[in-house]
């Protein structure tokens, strides 16, 4: 905790404000105070949730009428700047400090602190306020010694996490000091890994004007590295491999030097005593700096530049510098593999959830995909029209993300859907359609029984003709009544998987309804069940009124529980626009009824796809998949009566169907 001065002459206020990085805007002010502790330990006074940042950090001291900065034999050093000259703190058996005063910065991990300090009279009258807690930093950084540098040795080498120190070798007015700055700022924003080697390449050659040649080279398996192609190489104002065919020569045993020790390295020609590999020969290799990307864990790779075709040499100053570079440049590898596997996590989190719904509906399966894939192709095709009336919808690169993931999850909802509704294939499925079979059998027996029992009693009272022409009728109505039953379940056969019906076969089906029969215990019993006839005289499709509001409650629980998904700040929008799919710009649509003043450009594009697949990807029980041209000419008509939207659904008919006719099923 923050501990207090007994000093009673002033009351000195440290403020402490994060301008970079995870926890940047955090400001926290600290009165009177002789200690500040800082790390990612809740116990510690100013706490950061930087993974790259110790648990114990760093702490700011008062000694005397001056403030330090001690660095607590962190994991990756701090690097601390005042009045323009830098200083990188870091020991991992001692700790380290330096003198710092208002307006100091501390770079730790991937954040960025500024330090200011304050000066406030003492309470008590009469008391003469307290000397300025702070003096100009003027004094000599220690050299770094490093037994190696022999210049008959072969390498000069450093530590890695980061350099030991950046002495006053480095002037104030050292522009690669605020090519370093500015490098980390811009990589703390950043995720994309070919974009942070981008930057890092530019960095490179910026700070060091020698250098000809960029390398990194990255594998999970250190052993391997030096042993397989750089993932990355350029040379000055050019990747390598435009034009080239060869792969570029790199020295493995400075690589696998950098591998086993952790240690950055210098290699220059002139200071040669021993023979020179063949590999330097072949690249013209007059000085090579080569430090390794060591993240919280494990070595990530190994980053390397030289001077090849150039003749020129680095210092041991370019190596202290280049080792930091590397030290940030592992920040923010280790940074954007950790957001890479976020992300596979939440694609494969997508991809189960699409196939678990779709495994409940067997006759939707591929429909999220292929929806998302059209509804990107729409977006993309609308970026690129400059005129019209589509010219002012731009979708940005993650709001395009957003929408793939909104369209693969629009049916999210269905898992709250009934699984008879949801599998329902017919008006009435076929083990109804058996009962009703039953029941008819029942139906004759009954009947055959009622024909016999009536002449029975016919006989007894006299009034029947002869037995052989007696029972010859009884058998020929019993046939006829048969014959009646069996062309009534095949007729209901055919009505319970129609496309659709018409009043007449509706009207026949409520008929039949209202048909009965007297079972074996004198009840009064229907041909048809209430509940079968409400399904046999569905118009069209396979559900009742009921049904379909369970399975339209889909839309409202795809948004409800997308809802529940802490989504980050660029995917915000998935729930609303998943939950809108089935949304129609007149106010037609479901679940909420929305107009088109309420409906989102992405919504309509994703509500377009979604039709059209609907009508091409597959045979339904109602109707056969539709080929292409009718499909169009569906969501034409839908436009025309403005449910859709017109001018997209033209973009869609003319640009983007030509780009997806190609996956397009049954086409």
């Amino acid at each position: 905790m923050a501990q207090t001065s007994s000093n009673q002459s002033g009351r000195h206020v440290v403020s402490l404000t994060v301008v970079s990085g995870p926890d940047s805007g955090l400001t926290r002010t600290y009165t009177h105070t002789t200690r500040v502790s800082m790390g990612r330990d809740a116990r510690n006074d100013f706490v950061l949730n930087d993974g790259f940042v110790s648990n114990r950090h760093a702490e700011i001291l008062l000694e005397g009428s001056d403030f330090v900065y001690r660095d607590l034999r962190s994991r990756h050093g701090s690097l601390v700047l005042v009045e323009e000259v830098s200083l990188h703190l870091h020991d991992k058996n001692k700790e380290t400090q330096v003198r710092v005063i208002n307006g100091a910065e501390f770079q730790v991990g991937s954040t960025l602190i500024r330090l200011s300090i304050t000066e406030q009279p003492a309470v008590n009258v009469g008391q003469q306020p307290q000397a300025q807690a702070m003096r100009q930093f003027e004094e000599e950084l220690p050299e770094v010694t490093n037994p190696s540098s022999d210049m008959r040795q072969k390498f000069i080498t450093t530590a890695h996490q980061p350099v030991q120190a950046l002495s006053r070798r480095f002037e104030s007015h050292d522009r690669r000091l605020e090519v370093l700055f500015r490098l980390a700022g811009h990589l703390n924003g950043l995720t994309a890994l070919d974009e942070i080697l981008d930057l890092i390449v530019e960095a490179t050659f910026d700070a060091f004007p020698a250098a000809n040649f960029f390398a990194a080279t990255m594998g999970a398996d250190a052993t391997k590295i030096g042993t397989e192609k750089p993932f990355l190489a350029r040379v000055r104002g050019q990747l390598v491999g435009q034009g080239q065919d060869e792969e570029p020569i790199l020295s493995t045993s400075i690589l696998r030097r950098v591998v086993e020790t952790r240690e950055s390295v210098l290699f220059v020609k002139d200071s040669l005593g021993s023979q020179v590999t063949q590999s330097i020969l072949d690249a013209k290799i007059t000085a090579c700096m080569c430090a390794p990307l060591v993240g919280q864990r494990s070595l990530l790779g190994v980053m390397q530049v030289d001077t090849r075709g150039r003749g020129s040499l680095f210092s041991r100053q370019d190596l202290d510098l280049f080792s930091v570079l590397a030290s940030n440049a592992a920040f923010a590898i280790e940074r954007a593999r950790l957001s890479e596997s976020i992300i596979e996590m939440f694609e494969g989190f997508v991809a189960a959830s699409v196939n678990a719904i779709e495994g409940r509906d067997p006759v939707t399966a591929g429909h999220s995909g292929r929806v998302a894939r059209y509804t990107v192709e729409l977006a993309e095709v609308v970026n690129s029209i400059e005129t019209g009336a589509l010219r002012d919808v731009h979708l940005k690169p993650n709001e395009l993300v957003e929408l793939r993931y909104a369209a693969l999850l629009h049916d999210f909802g269905k898992i709250a859907v009934r699984e008879d509704v949801l599998q329902k294939d017919a008006r009435l499925p076929l083990t109804q359609l058996e009962l009703i079979e039953q029941r008819f059998e029942t139906i004759k027996e009954i009947g055959h029984r009622n024909l016999f029992k009536k002449y029975v009693q016919n006989f007894d009272a006299g009034h029947a003709p002869p037995p052989a022409q007696a029972l010859a009728e009884v058998e020929a109505r019993y046939s006829e009544f048969a014959r009646e039953l069996n062309e009534i379940h095949q007729w209901l056969q055919f009505i319970a998987s129609a496309p659709s019906l018409n009043d007449e076969q509706i009207g026949r089906v409520r008929q039949l309804g209202q048909r009965h029969y007297i079972d074996s215990h004198g009840q009064r019993r229907p041909y048809l069940t209430p509940d079968e006839v409400e399904n046999l005289s569905i118009p069209r499709g396979t559900l009742s009124e009921l049904e379909w509001v369970n399975m339209r409650s889909h839309a409202a629980f795809s948004e409800e529980y997308l809802k529940r998904i802490p989504w980050s700040e660029d995917l915000q929008k998935i729930p609303c626009i998943a939950g809108a799919h089935h949304e129609k710009l007149d106010g037609s649509g479901y679940p909420l009824r929305l107009t088109a003043p309420a409906i989102l450009p992405q919504v309509r594009m994703l509500t377009i796809s979604d039709i059209f697949d609907a009508l091409t990807a597959s045979d339904r029980p109602y109707r056969k998949a539709a080929p292409i041209e009718k499909a169009v000419e569906i969501l034409q008509w839908e436009a025309n009566d403005n449910k859709l939207d017109k001018d997209l659904v033209d973009v869609f008919k003319r640009l983007v169907i030509p780009r997806i006719e190609h996956v397009i099923p049954n086409r």
